[in-house]
């Protein structure tokens, strides 16, 4: 525990990792509602698999990555809590705001609201779990913010795949959107704003800090590589549960629980693993930082793609659950090693330059890249195409890796 978590009045660290987890939550979940009822909505909009990619990731990357910046660059320098607090609210009147959209137009601005309060949520939730930890204890500290997105995931399949079955797609998106005011409410009334480290440093300008971190490889290698890597899980994540809707013949409840239990389970081993596997090398050697996700991606694109391929769906199914696994445990050391290369007052920068960077590539071409190969392949292989698509994209972590091991190389010893 840090000087920071000493203060008086500061909020336990135990009850802030809670609420940055619930905040984690609402944002995973809101955000990946769209691939629980995509095939609704394609078949109420008569839409192609393209013009769906367009609205699960094209329209939340064309705003989420360039305001993420401007937003850090508020975080940096203002209350943190105040305004994740506001960001936290937007975004959940978003997603309510999709189950009212009377077409794809409508629909595709109001996934891009979404994308404009989710801009603010890792600038503050990294910055500000940085200023209550130290070095020694940040990826796991990292690793509990990243349950949410496995918790957020299964809300969004069970919640959201329930009222699609029952009530329609519309229903989805209010039932998973309502309870992030909640946890706004929370954050409000129980989070207190730390004092950031070194905080009598004025924060340096914002062209010096995106100047500084991209001229530096072991930053720029290792969150190129994560980029890479999230088209494949951004692609997952939006085709999942039409995949199996498609090719094994289940529901969307059935598709969306399985998709949602498999990514909830096996990401928050995954997560936790990572952060404490990714802490305790990097004792070792603080280049296994990058060099323990360039495994585990690898390992992910060896089991990932054949889980596609397969038409049993048990194999499918295994398949998957260990690609999820092995994927998830990547991110609490990516996470760590950029906040350790960021300076104090750089840390929102850094966060929201590597969210800009991961989005723009990983949500804005993973999921609209597997869109246009399953149309492709379409007139060849029918439904299995997506299948088929899903499995040339997890190709992709093998690039990854490789930019991986160049952050490690970069990075030094320490």
């Amino acid at each position: 525990m840090t000087s920071t978590t000493r203060q008086t009045g500061l909020t336990p660290l135990p009850l802030f990792l809670f609420l940055m987890f619930l905040t984690s939550t609402a944002n995973m979940a809101d955000r990946q509602v769209i691939g629980i009822v995509a095939e609704q909505i394609k078949l109420e909009f008569g839409l192609s698999d393209t013009m769906l990619s367009l609205i699960s990731g094209t329209a939340f990357a064309l705003v989420y990555p360039p305001l993420g910046l401007p937003l850090a660059w508020l975080a940096d320098r203002r209350n943190r809590r105040n305004l994740l607090v506001g960001c936290l609210s937007f975004w959940s009147a978003a997603t309510v705001a999709c189950g009212f959209a009377p077409g794809f137009w409508t629909l595709f601005l109001a996934r891009m609201g979404v994308a404009v309060g989710e801009a603010g949520y890792a600038p503050c939730t990294h910055s500000l779990i940085a200023d209550y930890t130290s070095a020694e204890r940040r990826a796991r500290a990292f690793s509990v913010l990243l349950l949410g997105i496995s918790a957020g995931g299964l809300f969004a399949s069970v919640v959201g795949g329930f009222a699609a079955e029952h009530y329609g797609w519309r229903a989805a998106f209010v039932a998973v959107g309502l309870p992030g005011f909640l946890t706004a409410i929370a954050i409000l009334w129980f989070v207190k704003e730390p004092l950031r480290q070194q905080a009598h440093v004025a924060p340096p300008p914002a062209l010096q800090t995106l100047k500084r971190l991209l001229s530096t490889p072991a930053f720029t290698f290792c969150i190129t590589g994560s980029a890479v890597h999230l088209m494949v899980t951004y692609a997952k994540a939006a085709w999942a549960v039409a995949f199996f809707m498609r090719v094994h013949g289940l529901s969307v409840s059935e598709a969306a629980i399985l998709v949602g239990s498999v990514g909830a389970v096996a990401g928050a081993i995954g997560t936790v693993a990572g952060g404490i596997i990714g802490d305790r090398l990097a004792v070792i050697d603080r280049r296994w930082l990058a060099w323990w996700p360039a495994i585990t991606v690898l390992l992910g694109f060896a089991v990932g793609a054949p889980a596609f391929l397969t038409g049993n769906l048990l194999f499918a199914v295994a398949g998957v659950s260990v690609a999820v696994f092995l994927n998830a445990l990547y991110q609490p050391s990516t996470y760590a090693l950029v906040q350790t290369v960021a300076q104090p007052r750089e840390r929102a920068t850094a966060a929201a330059l590597m969210i800009f960077i991961q989005n723009i590539t990983g949500l804005g071409l993973g999921p609209l890249l597997t869109g246009l190969l399953s149309d492709r392949l379409a007139p060849v292989y029918g439904v299995q195409s997506l299948g088929y698509a899903l499995a040339a994209v997890f190709g992709l972590n093998i690039v990854a890796a490789v930019l991986y091991v160049f952050s490690g190389r970069a990075f030094g010893r320490g």
